[in-house]
């Protein structure tokens, strides 16, 4: 009997491929959201520490240019706290999106490598009625020589 061949062996590589590139994919965009995330911390905090020598500074009293200067500032850096929200906004949706064509691209490997291993195991089945035949037909030949 032939050697066993599946004969979606390309279809199950490329869902391989296609799988491992989804996983890198999504790798990326996590080491993205959580390098963001880091820099939306490190800006919240600066922004509270402006906030605290603001405040510090009006209670010792200062000029209105240093207020106004001063609202611009926070206001800037409030605008930057937002703009990185909605990039982590983005790129979380973008993650769920990858996430799901990463779980159908592994639902249809899943499904392929089933089918391959049903193939085989009747492929073995037939495998070993083949052998089984063989073996019969030398016993029966031996036999029938004997007589």
């Amino acid at each position: 009997m032939k050697k066993f061949e599946f004969n979606l062996q390309p279809v199950l590589n490329l869902k391989e491929q296609s799988e491992k590139i989804e996983k890198e994919r999504l790798s990326k965009i996590m080491a993205e959201i959580n390098l963001q995330k880091e820099k939306l911390h490190n800006l919240t905090k600066h922004l509270n520490e402006v906030l605290e020598e603001r405040k510090d500074e009006i209670s010792k009293g200062t000029t209105a240019l240093k207020i106004a200067e001063s609202d611009a500032y926070v206001r800037k850096i409030q605008q930057m706290i937002e703009d990185k929200r909605n990039l982590i906004k983005k790129l979380e949706k973008d993650a769920d999106l990858v996430r799901e064509n990463l779980l159908k691209i592994s639902k249809e490997k899943k499904a392929l490598e089933n089918l391959r291993e049903k193939q085989f195991t009747e492929y073995q089945y037939l495998l070993n009625l083949e052998q089984n035949k063989v073996i019969d037909e030398q016993i029966s030949f031996r036999v029938a020589k004997s007589y």
